[in-house]
């Protein structure tokens, strides 16, 4: 490597990322001893001297390791100072290469082949974030900017397809689930998240390596899915996790949702249950969440025409949150039973 590309490499270089080549593990005071080891999902090696956060692929035999440090103690937010990536292919113990060329490298995934992505936080403080995808002997395929940090990522186990999912900010790449293609470069849907942030991907592709469906999981709810278009699938199935598998949260969310649009009095007795649970759960020991569930509940007992209990519950729903937004209606309702 040159001089210039070197210090490119430093620097942070505009695009380009170099392989340093395969380095073999060495022994150790007379016997072979492991150069890469992982405990808790963090990656310590012997030869380079390297600590990082450990990415594994699906078939355990690829490691890729982050390290957020300029190697002399600065970490996190700076605005100089590169970080360190790593592929290493555990099974036979050896690091493929080691690439300084990111800024902050934060995030990774590794598919079954040995490909990989990289989210680079980049320097400074913008909400900004890179995705970039590297083949095996550390040569860039494809890179996305995102102006919104990145909340997480997942790759498929071939390696041709990632999803990443942005967090809020006041740009058009806020608060994204998009699907890319890394053979061929492309963006292939890009959406607002019907699920909210997921909190891993699965990729359904079949053996000519096409899309067919992307899973979306959610801890404590499952897995909900995706077409290779974009079109969520699995609507009632998610709506029934979040009322049944959520916590008091999610529950309430859902029941409100439950009650938007042409409720049915079944739609209300099934919100009535879950934010009766949901009190149960905790939510009676919160101000905030109590009154969205009392709400809920005076809700549901109007469109099931229980108009003392609605009357009751939107009390005390006001009680708890003076703004939690059914005083209108408790007023109506006093005013039609006679007691405001």
């Amino acid at each position: 490597m040159g001089l210039f590309s070197r210090l490119l490499g430093m620097l942070g270089g505009p695009r380009k990322t170099e392989a340093r080549g395969t380095i073999p593990v060495q022994p150790s005071g007379g016997r072979l001893t492991r150069n890469a080891t992982v405990r808790d999902d963090w990656l310590t090696l012997v030869q380079p001297d390297f600590f990082g956060r450990a990415h594994r692929s699906s078939n355990k035999r690829w490691i890729v390791g982050c390290n957020d440090s300029d190697g002399v103690g600065r970490g996190g937010y700076r605005e100089s100072g590169n970080g360190r990536a790593v592929l290493v292919d555990h099974q036979s113990d050896t690091v493929i290469h080691e690439l300084t060329c990111f800024a902050r490298p934060m995030d990774a995934a590794v598919s079954d082949a040995g490909d990989y992505i990289v989210q680079d936080s980049g320097f400074g403080s913008a909400l900004q974030g890179d995705v970039i995808a590297l083949n095996i002997e550390g040569h860039e395929r494809y890179r996305r900017h995102y102006r919104a940090n990145v909340f997480n990522m997942g790759l498929s186990k071939c390696g041709k397809y990632a999803a990443v999912q942005t967090a809020n900010a006041p740009s058009d790449d806020g608060n994204l689930l998009e699907v890319l293609d890394l053979d061929r470069g492309c963006v292939v849907f890009s959406l607002q998240p019907a699920t909210g942030w997921a909190d891993r991907y699965s990729f359904d592709v079949d053996v000519e390596g096409h899309l067919k469906a992307i899973g979306v999981e959610h801890k404590n709810l499952g897995s909900f899915k995706y077409s290779a278009s974009g079109e969520f699938q699995d609507t009632q199935a998610f709506q029934a996790a979040r009322l049944d598998k959520g916590d008091y949260s999610t529950k309430l969310m859902a029941a409100r949702d439950l009650l938007k649009t042409a409720a049915t009095q079944d739609d209300a007795r099934k919100a009535l249950s879950t934010a009766d649970a949901a009190l149960v759960e905790g939510a009676k020991d919160r101000p905030d969440w109590g009154a969205i569930a009392h709400r809920v509940r005076g809700e549901s007992y109007e469109l099931l025409g229980q108009l003392p209990e609605a009357l009751a519950a939107f009390d005390k729903a006001l009680s708890l949150n003076p703004k939690v937004g059914v005083q209108k209606r408790a007023v109506a309702l006093h005013k039609k039973l006679g007691t405001g």
